[in-house]
Formats: structure tokens, C-alpha cells, sequence
């Protein structure tokens, strides 16, 4: 699950301050996580905090007409949620170490940007960056995907669930996108 949907929700406390990032993470050969932030971020000015992370998968409001039977209406979900020990890299070999592996994970190969430690983009936004690496202490994986119904309408749910109404999506990220421009001071 987590390798599909890496962005998670990194949640912890510090001197009675709550912080919350959304960060993408991604296995080790050694079963740890790692990822990179924005060195500004005040969520990882210490060098090691304890945190808790959730990764959301599917989701989806499942309504009546979905069922087969004479059923109310729903929210289905996968995620999982992870306490764990989070290690803040403050070196820059670290920092482009995460910035390849990330890379190498998300970049196909044949993809025209492929990372070089001498670009000089990666030159520049290196000494800003932070990497991570995640111990995980627990994890649990919830879900609700109609489980309690009877097949049919189980099933039912789990085609409603994998529906995509891209239409939709289309219009919200075009409506924040149109927003946060607006909010832009002009550079004339």
C-alpha cells in the first residue's frame, strides 16, 4: 500500500506545538522509509522525533444506488498508519542521496530529466533540502470496503470504490490552481 500511495501524513509534537507535513516516502532495502523536506520546515528542526504517519489509499463516498440491496449509504477506505522515529539527515550527501533514490524510483528511465549530482539545479537546491530516514515502530493497515455486507453488495461497493470521476477531479484542481494564482502578487 505504501508503495503505491507513498504521500504521508507526518503528525508529531514539539514544545507543545503540532506540526503536520505531507511528505513522500519510500521503502529501503532494509524495510526503513525515506523521503526529503524543505530544510524551512519548522516540523524537522530536531535531529530525531517521534511521529505518526498515515498513508491514504482509495477512498470513496459509496451511495445507496451503488448497493444491490436496499442499503444506506457509506465512506470506503484503505490506509495505514504507522507510529515511527523519524531521523533528520543535516548533510548534503544525504540530501543527494535521497534526491537519486528518489529518482531512480519515480523517473523512468527513459524520461528526458534523469538525476546528475552536477546539474546545476540539483547544485543549487541541495544545501536546502533535508533528507529522512523513517524506523518504523508500528504499523497497522485499516480499512473499510464494505466487508460487513453481503457478497453481491460487497462487491458492489468495491466497483464504486475504483470508479475515478476524473471530470470532477479535473474541475476542483483546476478551481486551486486558478486560486492560488489569483492570491499571486503580480510580477509586472
Amino acid at each position: 500500500m505504501i508503495a503505491r500511495y507513498p504521500l504521508a501524513l507526518i503528525s508529531s509534537e514539539s514544545q507543545g506545538q503540532r506540526h503536520a507535513s505531507h511528505v513522500p516516502l519510500f521503502r529501503a532495502a532494509d524495510r526503513s522509509l525515506f523521503g526529503h523536506v524543505d530544510r524551512r520546515n519548522p516540523q524537522f528542526s530536531q535531529r530525531r522525533f517521534s511521529a505518526r504517519l498515515v498513508f491514504m489509499g482509495p477512498q470513496r463516498y459509496i451511495p445507496p444506488e451503488a448497493y444491490h440491496s436496499r442499503l444506506l449509504p457509506t465512506w470506503n477506505y484503505v490506509a495505514v498508519h504507522m507510529d515511527a522515529e523519524i531521523e533528520v539527515l543535516d548533510d548534503i550527501e544525504s540530501a543527494l542521496g535521497a534526491l537519486r533514490d528518489t529518482c531512480d524510483l519515480l523517473q523512468p528511465p527513459q524520461a528526458p530529466f534523469q538525476f546528475d549530482g552536477d546539474d546545476p539545479r540539483v547544485i543549487a537546491n541541495a544545501p536546502h533540502i533535508l533528507a529522512l530516514r523513517v524506523r518504523s515502530l508500528h504499523e497497522e493497515g485499516r480499512f473499510k470496503l464494505s466487508q460487513d455486507k453481503r457478497g453481491i453488495d460487497s462487491d458492489a461497493a468495491l466497483e464504486h470504490l475504483l470508479q475515478r470521476d476524473e471530470d470532477s477531479e479535473r474541475a476542483l484542481l483546476q478551481a486551486l490552481r486558478d486560486f492560488a494564482a489569483a492570491a499571486e502578487p503580480s510580477h509586472a
